[in-house]
């Protein structure tokens, strides 16, 4: 969401709204008042705008995770306790929880993959896909042909692809 790829926070607030309602009202339930919960959610989209500039990879776990971390603070300012069950007995959490182990299973196989990359390979991977570098910056930084990091970035792809499999 930095420079580069600036985001109109109206749109975002339009597309954004019914998914942090859901989040909030997933943790609080009836604990808070209906006020306190508005309140979060203008209080989500306004650190979302002071952290305008900075790179934001995935917009919707970002959000969340501000929305969460807000629910929690008033929560600790209304001296109420958070019971982990009582977000388990909500609808949705078991999609969430079938939907982490998703991802975490993802994470493990991916662990798994990188750690048969050797240095360079796992430079290059870092590069592109976790720098956001462009093939022509990648090819300048490691002094090698626009080409030649094309063919290898091929070859890793196709190289974690069979160990994933």
């Amino acid at each position: 969401m930095g420079k580069k790829n600036s985001i109109n926070l109206d749109e975002i607030i339009d597309e954004f709204t019914p998914y942090v309602k859901k989040v909030i009202d997933n943790m609080v339930g009836n604990n808070l008042s209906y006020e306190d919960k508005e309140e979060i959610l203008t209080d989500t989209f306004f650190i979302l705008w002071k952290n305008r500039n900075s790179e934001i990879k995935y917009l919707d776990s970002y959000i969340a995770g501000i929305a969460k971390n807000l629910v929690k603070e008033k929560f600790k300012k209304c001296n109420i306790t958070y019971n982990i069950e009582d977000y388990e007995n909500n609808i949705g959490y078991f999609d969430e929880l079938e939907m982490f182990s998703e991802e975490r299973e993802k994470i493990n196989n991916l662990e798994i993959g990188y750690k048969a990359l050797n240095e360079m390979e796992l430079k290059l991977i870092s590069l592109f896909y976790y720098s956001s570098k462009s093939i022509k910056e990648i090819a300048k930084e490691l002094k090698m042909s626009e080409t030649n990091v094309k063919t290898k970035l091929f070859r890793i792809r196709k190289k974690l692809k069979k160990i994933l499999m």
